[in-house]
């Protein structure tokens, strides 16, 4: 149960395959980070700028989230690249990317603290896009540590820690902001509380193998734009993106307007009933991640099961858009968190077998991380079209989880053409 020792850190390159696990400290502050993550993007995405949003502007909502979110994610696309780039060439004797979740983790609470405080559009706008930098930074060092300090065959098995905290993360901020922090200021007081306790063990209690000067990429602006195109032309790699691209994208059209479509069509209060359905969420997320982390590193195999789990995130679509009820909701919730559950575990972990270069692995999954946050930039935007053309009462909601059905079963296809893992 603990990192690293000396000898075994110093006896291998930062850019080397590792070989052993990185203990338990290592693996509890890891997911601990991706918790502080998750709770804090969609417990405020969820509920938190959504009620803010109507207490701002009550009559255009939908339309402030939709703005919201467009730029803060541009934002995360940026930061996210940058952060990996940057944290591939740091030479911090505790290893690359401790420094990085502790500048993100800070940035996130500071903006925390100011938004709650926000009273305009342009000023809600405005600091959201700062916390989405400061989050971008602690998944962009998180996500690169794993193949960092994670052997492949491992991986799936360790990246399933990833898919609890991608679940039970939201549902722990959700629970806060629904139940106990109802305020708007108290809301956002609370997720930086709880991301000073969880993404600060991973910043200050772990050791990463730190990277030599002559191991250090070349640094300047032109190598770094030209090396964001670099590893899309690795075929494999693409292909992982557009997967990652489209799943993440059911995964968004599916929640980003749940809390409106609770309360305008299934006629529920939605902070409660948002509540309900992440612990649903989780239940299947937590059920299904570990198990299918187990049997893709014993066998080997990762396709099959990104297959299933996006066929399952198409099914859960169906229940929403045919049937805008509480028993649909409810079934569509847990079928929505098994198949997510399924994904992260296996997605993860493919991904890290197609990396490119080792000299460039948090850049290049900074360009993986754009599959993750451009997609909110679409199902915002998307929803929002969708929402205004069609009508909240008529055929809006069944139009916009017919897309999110459409985009799950790209995602099963999009895998089948990669050569490098079965």
């Amino acid at each position: 149960m603990a990192v690293n020792p000396p000898d075994q850190v110093a006896q291998r390159s930062a850019l080397d395959e590792p070989t052993r696990s990185p203990g338990g400290r290592w693996l509890t502050s890891w997911t601990l980070g991706h918790f502080a993550f998750f709770m804090v993007m969609f417990a405020a995405a969820q509920v938190v700028l959504p009620r803010q949003a109507e207490a701002i502007s009550p009559d255009h909502k939908e339309a402030v989230v939709s703005v919201v979110t467009l730029v803060a994610a541009l934002c995360t696309i940026v930061a996210n690249i940058v952060v990996g780039a940057y944290s591939d060439r740091t030479l911090a004797r505790r290893g690359r990317r401790q420094i990085w979740v502790l500048v993100g983790a800070v940035i996130t609470i500071a903006g925390l603290l100011i938004q709650g405080h926000q009273q305009t559009v342009v000023g809600m706008v405005a600091i959201w896009a700062l916390v989405q930098v400061g989050l971008s930074s602690i998944s962009a060092a998180l996500t690169a540590a794993l193949p960092d300090e994670v052997p492949v065959t491992e991986r799936a098995r360790v990246s399933s820690l990833w898919g609890i905290a991608s679940a039970a993360g939201p549902l722990i901020g959700i629970a806060l902001v629904s139940t106990v922090a109802t305020g708007i200021v108290s809301a956002y007081l609370v997720l930086a509380v709880f991301t000073v306790l969880f993404a600060f063990p991973f910043a200050l209690w772990t050791r990463g193998v730190p990277l030599t000067p002559a191991e250090r990429p070349t640094t300047s602006f032109r190598t770094m734009v030209a090396g964001t195109i670099a590893p899309l032309k690795h075929a494999d790699f693409a292909w992982a993106w557009t997967g990652r691209f489209f799943i993440q994208l059911s995964n968004a059209l599916a929640q980003v307007y749940l809390w409106f479509f609770l309360r305008d069509r299934v006629g529920v209060d939605p902070d409660l009933w948002t509540l309900y359905l992440a612990l649903l969420y989780t239940g299947g997320a937590v059920a299904a991640a570990i198990p299918a982390g187990r049997i893709s590193d014993r066998t080997g195999r990762r396709k099959m099961l990104v297959v299933v789990s996006s066929v399952l995130q198409g099914i859960a679509a169906i229940f929403y858009m045919a049937w805008p009820t509480t028993w649909a909701a409810i079934v569509g919730s847990l079928l929505l968190g098994i198949g997510f559950g399924c994904y992260a575990a296996v997605d993860q972990a493919l991904i890290t077998q197609v990396l490119p270069s080792a000299q460039d692995r948090g850049k290049d999954l900074g360009v993986i991380n754009i599959a993750n946050n451009l997609p909110y930039v679409f199902a915002g935007v998307m929803g929002g079209a969708v929402l205004t053309f069609f009508g909240r009462d008529d055929w809006g909601y069944p139009v916009l989880y017919a897309l999110s059905l459409i985009t799950a079963l790209l995602a099963a296809l999009t895998v089948q053409p990669i050569k490098s893992v079965r």
